[in-house]
């Protein structure tokens, strides 16, 4: 683990708009004043975080930039200067030395620390060249992000994909070369797609192998070539592999686990009320038939014996 940069902070600066302005080593961050406490810690991580990556991926640091933080979408699309999709919860504007970090679409600081990483990858990926950054593919970002914080929020969007890969259904990667569009559940899937394929080739080949992929895009090679070249197969070899994992009975069945036990947890609450009803009948039938049986011996034992005769004494 790295060791936190050295860095002093300047004193606290807001300027008449409400905006407060901070510096690190490699970031000048600006957050609305209402969001500082929450932001703050956050922005002073990202040094130590944006280190830990470029380390990862054997990059130079990347140029300073700028970190912003915005409340809502609303102020995203103000900065952005048209509407962004519903999904969108950060952007990487590396052409506007820029990332915009959106703090309502997160719903935990937890989850709002995991997009600053994600994002950080996208800056720390510029480490490849400009020329280079742009001709990478947006599935291989977004893969190469969620596989740093394994967590691939987005991608927990969609549907299992073990059933649609057993039946072919599937999009390809190319699909997802130059963006997600707006639809959430489409670009869900295409998260969980791309870190499917950057999961199966650190599992197969190891974490340094995204280092070797990275050198080579730095020589300007495509990620298609380099693929090749770190590991001895294509994106389509590799891709296809990856659909025959998620098409497998085991995969299908681990995706289906969670949800056959939300159906079994959802049948127990809701026949919980009916089970305990019949067995409240069955006791009282039970009940019943023991104060029927009671009855009927009290009847016969009041039969069977009857008041003595004073004619006949009892003898001693």
């Amino acid at each position: 683990m790295l060791e936190a940069p050295l860095f002093l902070t300047p004193a606290f600066a807001q300027d008449g708009g409400g905006q407060a302005h901070e510096s690190t080593q490699y970031f000048d961050w600006t957050a609305p004043s209402g969001l500082v406490a929450r932001v703050r810690p956050l922005s002073n991580l990202a040094d130590q975080e944006l280190e830990a990556i470029t380390q990862w991926l054997s990059l130079s640091t990347p140029p300073r930039g700028q970190l912003i933080w915005v409340e809502n979408s609303d102020q995203l699309d103000a900065l952005l200067g048209y509407e962004s999709p519903d999904w969108f919860a950060a952007v990487t504007q590396v052409g506007m030395n820029r990332i915009i970090m959106v703090v309502d679409a997160a719903q935990s600081q937890e989850q709002l620390h995991t997009t600053l990483r994600h994002e950080l990858v996208h800056w720390a990926m510029q480490g490849v060249g400009a020329e280079n950054f742009t001709r990478l593919p947006a599935w291989f970002h977004e893969g190469v992000a969620e596989a740093w914080v394994d967590q691939h929020l987005l991608g927990t969007l969609s549907a299992p994909l073990g059933l649609r890969a057993y039946r072919n259904e599937l999009p390809r990667l190319f699909e997802y070369n130059t963006g997600f569009g707006r639809e959430p559940l489409r670009a869900s899937e295409g998260y969980a797609l791309s870190y499917e394929f950057v999961e199966l080739v650190t599992r197969r080949y190891g974490q340094d192998v995204i280092a070797e992929i990275m050198a080579e895009i730095q020589r300007g090679r495509s990620v298609d070539a380099a693929l090749f070249e770190a590991t001895g197969l294509g994106i389509i070899d590799l891709e296809q592999e990856m659909h025959a994992e998620l098409g497998s009975l085991s995969r299908i069945l681990a995706d289906l686990y969670p949800q056959f036990f939300l159906l079994v947890t959802l049948v127990l609450l809701v026949g919980f009320p009916f089970a305990m009803r019949r067995r409240r009948r069955r006791w009282e039938r039970v009940e019943a038939r023991w104060r029927a049986e009671e009855l009927e011996n009290e009847e016969a034992l009041d039969v069977s014996v009857q008041p003595d005769d004073d004619r006949h004494p009892p003898s001693w």
